[in-house]
């Protein structure tokens, strides 16, 4: 992965996570860091499990993730599929959890998973596009 991409993935302390709704329309939350990441291939992020974007999930995988760093004229859009992971035990996850989202005291939390399909990179005037070959 390209330097300057995993410094925008590390660094980025908001992304925006947006789903398809039932009549076709794009959904979008902000959501706090990944709570696990693997490059820009693979995020997972603590939402709420009775909340419309889990809800959109179950219903249409497609989706997209978005980042950027506005000092750097740099942003991240990455377009894949999500799943709900169901929480086998919340104490575990709690540990890694932010303030903020500890703060958000889910009734339900499930981890958005999102597995990458293509990645468009924005710097300065530049823009990268890749596809991520299937496994």
């Amino acid at each position: 992965m390209d330097k300057n991409m995993e410094t925008l993935l590390a660094n980025a302390d908001t992304f925006t996570l947006t789903t398809i709704d039932n009549r076709g329309f794009p959904h979008m939350i902000a959501v706090s860091p990944p709570l696990e990441r693997n490059g820009f291939y693979y995020f997972k992020f603590y939402i709420n499990g009775d909340g419309r974007t889990a809800e959109n999930i179950r219903h249409n995988r497609t989706g997209s993730l978005f980042c950027f760093d506005k000092d750097q004229h740099e942003s991240i859009a990455l377009k894949g599929y999500l799943f709900a992971e169901e929480l086998v035990e919340y104490k575990k996850l709690a540990a890694q959890l932010n303030e903020f989202q500890k703060d958000l005291n889910y009734e339900n939390p499930v981890i958005a998973v999102f597995e990458t399909l293509s990645v468009k990179h924005y710097k300065q005037m530049h823009s990268e596009f890749l596809d991520i070959p299937e496994k």
